[in-house]
């Protein structure tokens, strides 16, 4: 393959991921995983021969594997994305050989399964995160700066941001990803990190979430950002929504800013390549989806506009990557922030007197709402109203053809379908329409 047709990487351009070809996978159906893991027996088998550090138990290690699966299932979609072992990248090196990472894992195992607030931790939680505060205090304060700012104190700070997360602690969420932000500009940026760990991608992911769940811009790639689309038009994938794609393309490419637009062109093109993955055996690799992900949500958190509709766009692209990318599984709502935005952008827009939507993104926006909702409806504020408002102009009259019409947007079958297809036929029924069922 001709360096022409290798795909760059996002994060570090001067790194290729590999050529167009490789990027989709061929594999063969894998079996839906469950939230279950190996069994104890297994796993204590596994790290039996294992040097353990001092005060480490074999049950750490049992517990932490459980956090690992939870996370990969989270982070993954095995509908789409190739297997990831988690023994070979990611958290096992610094599991087994720093400390004071393990116990800040511990940490998050506890906060995870102890489902409690900052100040009613569980006795073991306590334990767990006084050792970790006082190991990463003492390499912080020693004189040789080189272990305050390797690769396992990161880790460490990136699981107490999780953690903190987890029990809904923003404030502690915010002290941890800016202290993330000095660690790793003394280490030369994100594009310095080490690649083949997927510290790049955990560091990316944690600058993120805070963002969205904060309503405040990333910390990273605030300069030398690549606005150019990342995965559109290299031939991944030939998709055709006739006739709704050619009101959409006109409609984005007259009135709204290219940036946007070539955003709007990759989430389409990634809901595309999702579906057929979906359908078939060719699947993503992780390293792909990580980079999607990544340039998707840095140029969306980045942006920001006055103009109602080119506002309520990015933002309806947000909302529809925070359920594709960000999605947190034991959490009802993290996004609140995000969806109180959303909700107000598209009340904006009804209101305003700028260039009429065309009827499929129009529809596409509306239904989202009720997605990102999970359901959730509401025609006291409006919001039903204007669900059947949308659905009405749109003309179709079942769920195939208005499916249709959101594929043409962005919509990830496996992902949007059934609460989409929920809120639709509750539409229907309330305007009085003898609606087709077809699945």
């Amino acid at each position: 393959t001709s360096a022409s047709n290798s795909v760059p990487s996002w994060i570090s351009p001067n790194r290729e991921l590999g050529s167009h070809e490789q990027t989709v996978f061929e594999e063969t159906p894998r079996p839906r995983p469950t939230l279950s893991v190996s069994s104890p027996r297994t796993v204590g088998a596994c790290f039996s021969g294992l040097q353990l550090p001092a005060g480490v138990e074999p049950y750490m290690i049992q517990e932490i594997v459980k956090l690992i699966q939870l996370d990969k299932n989270g982070i993954y979609p095995y509908e789409i994305c190739l297997d990831d072992h988690p023994v070979e990248r990611g958290w096992f090196p610094y599991m087994l050989s720093d400390e004071c990472c393990l116990q800040s894992m511990m940490f998050s195992v506890r906060a995870f399964t102890d489902g409690a607030q900052p100040n009613q931790l569980s006795r073991f939680a306590r334990l767990h995160i006084t050792k970790t505060l006082q190991m990463l205090q003492a390499r912080l304060n020693d004189p040789d700066q080189s272990f305050a700012i390797s690769d396992g104190t990161i880790m460490v700070v990136f699981f107490l941001a999780s953690a903190a997360e987890l029990m809904g602690d923003f404030a502690a969420v915010e002290n941890h990803i800016r202290g993330l932000e000095k660690i790793v500009n003394l280490r030369g940026g994100v594009r310095a990190l080490n690649v083949h760990n997927n510290l790049q991608v955990k560091v990316c992911r944690a600058d993120l979430s805070y963002a969205l769940l904060s309503g405040r811009q990333p910390l990273f790639f605030k300069t030398s950002i690549s606005w150019d689309y990342f995965l559109a038009d290299r031939g991944l994938i030939q998709c055709s929504h006739s006739p709704h794609d050619t009101s959409i393309h006109i409609f984005l490419k007259t009135n709204i800013d290219t940036r946007l637009h070539n955003i709007f062109r990759d989430l389409h093109a990634f809901s595309c390549i999702s579906n057929l993955a979906y359908q078939t055996t060719r699947k993503l690799s992780p390293d792909i989806y990580n980079e999607v992900m990544i340039s998707i949500l840095y140029r969306l958190t980045h942006l920001s506009f006055d103009n109602p509709m080119q506002e309520a766009l990015r933002l309806s692209m947000l909302a529809v990557s925070s359920t594709i990318f960000m999605q947190r599984q034991f959490m009802d709502n993290p996004y609140t922030y995000l969806l109180n935005l959303y909700r107000n952008a598209l009340f904006q827009v009804s209101s305003s007197t700028g260039p009429q939507l065309p009827v499929s993104l129009s529809l596409w926006m509306t239904v989202l709402l009720h997605v990102v909702e999970r359901g959730e409806q509401s025609l006291e504020d409006g919001r039903g109203e204007r669900l059947d408002r949308a659905v009405s102009n749109a003309g179709v009259e079942s769920w195939p053809q208005a499916r249709e019409m959101l594929r043409s947007v962005v919509w990830i079958d496996f992902v949007h379908d059934r609460v989409g297809k929920l809120v639709f036929e509750a539409s229907m029924v309330r305007l009085g329409k003898s609606a087709i069922w077809d699945s």
